[in-house]
């Protein structure tokens, strides 16, 4: 593509050097730049992408884009919104993928990888050809593949839309995190489906307050639905309620328990076994029985058939979609290796999820509930207390370990996170090592006890200062009570 039609793609960019230049491709790592590779300098967090220009240009790279003068003699694309330009080149370098899938994005804080996981197999279930893209893994067209962020950078973005394209996908969703409206990397994308699931304390370290973390989620509905798209907005959530005064009109439909919702559960049974209710819709009812346990997902599922239907397919297509789900990774995933109490492992990493995380667990009677979880590190400080004070209102016995403290003190974390148990009488232990944390709960753990195992759910790793160490929480559990069995088990004394 010439670096001249690359340039045109991006309103107000300013193209230095030959118009005519052939661009083979596009990079913004100079680690896989290649020749005639564009290279997009941006400004990281940590990392200039000026300081990797020479790099880039010694693996072949033509051309820069840019806000400043590049540190080499480079034909360049200068924009004063670097992110935004990539977004527009990449669109424009892969022929606009976006424009020929129905798009279906989920946005908020809690809720989204399984809304996504059900929009997807409901989907599936009607027949069409689907991609997935979010924090447990992306899909296309069947084929799974490794899932680095929630919302890859724009570049990655379209890569993944134009295989899915190329791979015959007709139906595309995709989570869409806070970072990811923010930092443009879903810049010229439109939904036809758009859902809000909840807003509570997380990333406020990115966005610096509440109030800028909830505009940014807004983002996906005003600035990325599609024209003859539909807002899904669970109005349970007082954010979710705000959002839906400010969309009201034919293209804004919500869901929840609140009377009057446009999706809304009736004749509710829940049990360990999942949940069973009619779903009311704008098109009539629909039976809904689904091995997802909780009233937490009762709401995922009202979500995603609404999104569903607003991809075209009917109430009783959707609602036999959504039921075909059998779990997602991590998410109130079981470890079953015959032990006489429950393990759970699960995603949890806010309070609000903590809450609604114990208090699903707390419903199905068992005799204590102990709990695992830890918060990771540089990253918002101020829920770490609230984690422990939730944790502490709802268990019996609770653990606090390391999560992925990255470069923090692991045992400053900690200290951070008891101080949300002082006001509480819960026993709880500090164990930085999070093996040792696994292994103490589940020695600790007796017949009819459930064990819940919070705040990795799906990871393979764990972050340790500049290290990613594998860790996954369900195979070391596995592994415990493997062993347990082998050394004669039975429970230990209770604390």
């Amino acid at each position: 593509m010439k670096l001249k039609a690359l340039a045109a793609a991006h309103p107000g960019a300013i193209l230095h050097g030959p118009e005519d230049l052939d661009i083979s491709g596009l990079s913004y790592d100079s680690r896989v730049a290649g020749r005639g590779h564009l290279f997009a300098a941006l400004q990281g967090v940590k990392q200039d992408g000026l300081e990797f220009v020479k790099a880039a240009k010694r693996r072949g790279a033509a051309a820069v884009l840019s806000d400043r003068t590049p540190p080499l003699p480079l034909p360049w694309i200068e924009s004063a919104n670097p992110r935004a330009a990539l977004a527009d080149l990449a669109a424009a370098f892969y022929d606009r993928p976006a424009d020929r899938l129905n798009l279906a994005g989920v946005t908020g804080t809690n809720g989204k990888t399984t809304t996504a996981f059900l929009i997807d197999a409901a989907l599936r279930k009607a027949s069409k050809v689907t991609g997935l893209l979010g924090t447990v893994e992306t899909r296309i067209a069947g084929r799974p593949k490794d899932a680095s962020l929630t919302t890859p950078e724009s570049l990655d973005l379209q890569q993944l839309l134009r295989e899915m394209v190329n791979e015959g996908v007709t139906h595309a969703t995709l989570e869409v995190s806070s970072h990811a409206l923010v930092q443009e990397r879903v810049r010229g994308l439109r939904f036809k489906a758009a859902v809000f699931t909840n807003l509570t304390r997380d990333h406020l370290d990115f966005h610096g307050g509440f109030d800028a973390y909830f505009e940014a989620k807004k983002l996906l509905f005003t600035r990325h639905l599609h024209e003859e798209g539909m807002a899904i907005v669970n109005v349970d959530d007082e954010h979710g309620a705000l959002l839906a005064e400010g969309l009201s009109g034919p293209r804004c439909q919500t869901f929840g328990f609140t009377p009057g919702a446009h999706f809304r559960p009736e004749n509710l049974e829940i049990s360990l076994e999942g949940v069973r209710f009619l779903c009311a819709t704008p098109k009539g009812p629909a039976e809904v029985h689904s091995p997802l346990v909780g009233l937490f997902n009762v709401s995922n599922l009202l979500g995603a058939i609404g999104a569903s239907m607003a991809l075209g397919l009917t109430p009783q297509e959707a609602a036999s979609g959504v039921s075909s789900l059998p779990g997602v990774p991590g998410r109130m995933e079981r470890v079953d290796e015959g032990q006489p109490f429950s393990v759970i492992v699960d995603y949890a990493h806010t309070d609000d999820a903590l809450r609604n995380l114990l208090d699903t667990l707390r419903s199905l009677n068992p005799r204590r509930i102990i709990t695992v979880f830890g918060c990771g590190g540089d990253r918002d400080r101020s829920k770490r207390p609230l984690m422990g004070s939730v944790t502490a209102q709802r268990s019996d016995l609770v653990i606090a370990t390391s999560d992925n403290p990255r470069s923090e003190s692991p045992a400053g974390i900690l200290d951070e996170i008891a101080q949300g148990f002082r006001n509480h009488a819960t026993p709880f232990k500090l164990i930085v090592d999070r093996r040792e944390a696994i292994d103490t709960a589940l020695r600790s753990a007796g017949p009819g006890d459930l064990v819940a195992i919070a705040g990795k759910g799906h990871e393979g790793t764990q972050t340790i200062r500049e290290k990613k160490l594998p860790f996954d929480d369900r195979l070391v559990a596995r592994e415990i009570l493997r062993d347990r069995g082998r050394l004669g088990g039975g429970s230990h004394a209770h604390p």
